[in-house]
């Protein structure tokens, strides 16, 4: 009789990052407040912020009406992205409400708008939540989008959702390298390098990742979510998933850098994730909306711009848009394309 093993990132006491990195620094919510409230970083205040990032009107006409045969995608802010492509609806980690908090008075204040409100999204038929962090798993926006969209997470986090009011029937958990089929696109829960949590108590309890999403036409999609640099695990998934058209991937709230850098990339990282993951055209996200860190907010797309200028990559090639920005990406991508991480200069993590 042959014994099934667990997966080596299921732990008795819940999940673990895939080739963990060393970490020097203790971390707890409670050294967080300290290093927040009591530290020597100049965080910024999220009153102060208002204004600072640009914003733009969405192209509420395609946005309606898209075509099925090119991409497009429409930052609301955050991690939050409605992305259009061969006739399917998908968002991703939706937050709306105006605090990344379980509390209403306490906690980080969104000092950007939504560049959408939840009334005026198409109707949905895919949700893709990559954790359970407050900036990235809203209760109160998921009620509001209910029981119509498929929603797709990580495992242990359906009991979170059906808070929200989303039955089981409605949503599929996902493994690291599980593989499921929403009509002829094929969904990949893949890892990050990250970690879970709602309260002080449940520190990895559910798991955390991003998806890569390919089409009948072969078109291929990738949501990082949250993550911090892992060359380890970055160049073995470049290996196995290598050849992304188009992605979603996190540059900001990476200061204080001792702190973060296993959490959250920086955008240097971002632009090496991109290579190694072989992703043609990117957006930038997790930046611009909530203060979560020390860096100035404005700062990660400036760093961004370096970066690529630096890898020998244009502005086009990872962008950083307005909140609000509905912009549009060549799809149908001939299913003989080579699948190998382009070829760029490495970018230094800073």
């Amino acid at each position: 009789m042959q014994i099934r093993t667990k997966p080596d990132h299921h732990t008795e006491t819940g999940f673990e990052n895939r080739h963990p990195l060393p970490d020097p620094v203790k971390r707890s919510f409670w050294r967080f407040l300290r290093r927040r409230f009591l530290g020597n970083d100049n965080w910024p205040k999220a009153k102060h912020q208002i204004g600072k990032i640009p914003t733009e009107a969405p192209d509420h006409d395609a946005i309606q009406n898209p075509d099925p045969a090119r991409l497009q995608v429409t930052w609301v802010g955050h991690a939050t992205v409605l992305v259009q492509y061969g006739g399917l609806n998908i968002l991703t980690d939706p937050v709306f409400s105006d605090r990344a908090s379980p509390f209403k008075r306490v906690g980080p204040k969104r000092y950007s708008q939504p560049g959408l409100s939840i009334d005026q999204l198409p109707e949905l038929d895919l949700v893709l939540l990559s954790h359970n962090h407050y900036d990235h798993f809203d209760v109160a926006s998921l009620t509001a989008l209910g029981n119509a969209p498929r929603y797709i997470l990580p495992l242990k986090n359906g009991a979170l959702l059906e808070k929200a009011g989303v039955t089981p029937d409605r949503y599929s958990e996902m493994d690291w390298d599980d593989t499921i089929l929403h009509g002829d696109v094929k969904i990949t829960h893949v890892p990050s390098n990250h970690w879970s949590s709602r309260t002080t108590k449940d520190r990895k309890e559910m798991l955390w990742g991003g998806y890569i999403l390919e089409f009948g036409d072969g078109y291929r999609f990738y949501f990082v979510g949250d993550t911090g640099w892992n060359e380890a695990l970055y160049t073995e998934m470049g290996e196995i998933h290598g050849g992304i058209d188009f992605g979603l991937i996190p540059i900001g709230a990476y200061d204080p850098r001792d702190f973060m850098r296993n959490s959250h990339c920086n955008p240097e990282e971002a632009v090496q994730i991109m290579q190694v993951m072989g992703v043609k055209k990117a957006l930038a996200i997790h930046w611009g909306t909530f203060v979560l860190t020390a860096e100035p907010v404005d700062e990660p797309p400036v760093r961004l711009a370096s970066a690529l200028k630096r890898a020998g990559l244009g502005d086009d090639d990872f962008i950083a848009p307005p909140i609000g920005a509905t912009r549009f990406f060549e799809g149908r991508m001939a299913k003989d394309q080579t699948t190998t991480p382009q070829a760029a200069k490495t970018v230094a993590p800073a």
